[in-house]
Order: structure tokens, then C-alpha cells, then sequence
């Protein structure tokens, strides 16, 4: 087997394994993991931040010139659209189950699931340190989205173990996607840029449209100030990355 499909594969099972984290909202009281998911969200959104600014974005530049930057903010545009039509179809009218949204969310989870395999395997096409790069600011973000992921499926009256299986069949699409961009960018590397750059715009979005308007949601002085180090302390851990 290609070395590097298998680091490819490794980071993706990596990844799917995430999936199971949701068991810990039903071993922590709801006032402790609000708490604690207020800094995992901190800490992820300062991982893509870092993975976006210090790592993909110049990678993309470096190997495919400047024109590639076109390419995040059409990643930021297309990531805007998937979240508005797909990703977040908040159930708020009448009759609308929130099975069905459990349902509904399992299939966007699936797709982002996906695009995170292309991402992992698009990384790792570059070199091995943009692929861990990629891999670690998509672990940290998964955690709060798993954790969410499991409290909407409990909520919306799946029993735990079948929330971990679904939710655990959904996140293996990330294996999908990882093959069909390792196969068709081998081919295509001079595409990998572009590619890059668009995951870049997507690290962006998520980053500041999804995950700091929560850490907004803070007021109190010192938590918040905790909040901020915990931003700070994930772009040191890109940081760690970058030679």
C-alpha cells in the first residue's frame, strides 16, 4: 500500500473515532459540559484558524501563486451555503419532529464528514506536515460538533447506542471522500492548490462564523479571558507545526 494512503487513512479512521465522544454527555452533569465545551470550542476555533492562516493558505500560495486566494473566498462562500441549506436546517415549524431533525443532521454530518476526507487527503498529497496540520485542526473541531451531534440524536429520541452507531456510520463518509480525492488528485496534483486554498476558506468560516460567535456568548471577566487563552493556545499548537 502507498505510504501515504495509509497516513491518509490512519487520520481519517483517527477522525471517525471522534464520533464516539458523545458518550461523555451522558457521563458529565450538563452544567460541567457546558463548561468545558465553552474552551474545546475556543481551542478548535483557534486550531483552524492556525491551519488556515499558517499552513494551508500559505501552502497554497507558495505552490500555486496568488491567484489561488480566489479560491478561499470562494471556500468561504460555498461552506456559507452548505451551512444555510444543509448543514443547519433548524426544525422551527409546526410538525416538524425532532426525530426527523436528528435524521436531518446526521445527513449534514455525513457530507461535512466527507469533505473532511478530501480535506485530510488533500493535505497529505502536499506532504505529510500539511496533512497533520489539517488532521489536528479537524480533531479539535470535531469534538464539540460530535458532542452537539449526540445530544440532538438523544434528544430527538434515539437511545445511546444507537445515537454511537449512526453517529459513528456517518462520520465513516470521511473514508469515502478521502479515497475519491486520493485517487482523482494523484492524477490532478495540479489542482492541489486550489484545493488547499478552498479548504482554507472553509477552516475561516467555521472558525469565525460558527465557533466564535459562541465564545461571545461568555461575559463574565475571567471565564472569558480563559477563553481568549484558550484561542491563543490553539494557534500555538499549529504553531508547533510549522518549520
Amino acid at each position: 500500500m502507498d505510504l501515504t494512503l495509509l497516513y491518509i487513512l490512519i487520520s481519517v479512521f483517527i477522525v471517525s473515532l471522534i464520533s464516539f465522544v458523545g458518550v461523555f454527555t451522558m457521563v458529565l452533569r450538563k452544567k460541567t459540559m457546558e463548561k468545558i465545551l465553552l474552551f474545546l470550542v475556543s481551542f478548535a476555533a483557534g486550531s483552524l484558524f492556525g491551519g488556515a492562516f499558517l499552513h494551508l493558505l500559505p501552502e497554497a500560495v507558495d505552490t500555486g501563486g496568488s491567484g489561488t486566494i480566489g479560491f478561499t473566498i470562494l471556500g468561504i462562500l460555498i461552506f456559507f451555503v452548505l451551512e444555510k441549506f444543509l448543514f443547519w436546517q433548524h426544525c422551527h415549524k409546526p410538525g416538524c419532529h425532532e426525530h426527523t431533525f436528528a435524521y436531518m443532521s446526521l445527513v449534514g454530518d455525513g457530507i461535512h464528514n466527507f469533505i473532511d476526507g478530501v480535506v485530510i487527503a488533500a493535505s497529505f498529497l502536499v506532504s505529510n506536515q500539511t496533512g497533520m496540520v489539517s488532521t489536528v485542526a479537524i480533531v479539535l473541531h470535531e469534538i464539540p460538533q460530535e458532542l452537539s451531534d449526540f445530544a440532538i440524536m438523544i434528544h430527538g429520541g434515539f437511545t445511546t447506542t444507537k445515537a454511537l452507531v449512526l453517529n459513528f456510520i456517518s462520520a465513516l463518509t470521511a473514508f469515502l471522500g478521502a479515497l475519491c480525492a486520493f485517487y482523482v488528485l494523484s492524477s490532478f496534483l495540479v489542482y492541489l492548490p486550489l484545493l488547499l486554498a478552498f479548504a482554507a476558506g472553509g477552516f475561516i468560516y467555521i472558525g469565525g462564523s460558527d465557533l466564535v460567535p459562541e465564545l461571545h456568548k461568555e461575559t463574565e471577566p475571567k471565564r472569558s479571558f480563559l477563553v481568549f487563552v484558550s484561542l491563543v493556545m490553539g494557534v500555538a499548537l499549529i504553531l508547533l507545526f510549522v518549520e
